[in-house]
């Protein structure tokens, strides 16, 4: 079962998704308008994602000498992880 809340019921809830990001660990989805627009999580796991978005910044300063190429690279990923809707993708 997801965690869907408008962006109102989690204000009104908010100390309960709080208990349930340490205790449970859940991740919380926000909604304003129907849209999906954020996304709560643990703290531990926020920084995980934190560090693996760091690998593709890393690869392009190790290969720095491939004339831009991995550069570009980067680039067409983050824009095609940006346009993946059918699961979650932390940038």
């Amino acid at each position: 079962m997801r965690n869907v809340y408008t962006i109102t019921e989690a204000k009104a809830r908010l100390s309960e998704l709080v208990s349930r990001l340490i205790f449970r660990k859940d991740k919380i989805v926000l909604t304003k308008k129907g849209k999906e627009v954020a996304v709560i999580m643990p703290f531990e796991e926020y920084q995980e994602s934190e560090k693996r978005g760091q690998g593709l910044i890393q690869a392009r300063g190790a290969l720095a000498g491939l004339d831009g190429e991995i550069d570009e690279m980067c680039k067409a990923i983050y824009e095609e992880r940006e346009k993946e809707k059918s699961r979650e993708v932390i940038l």
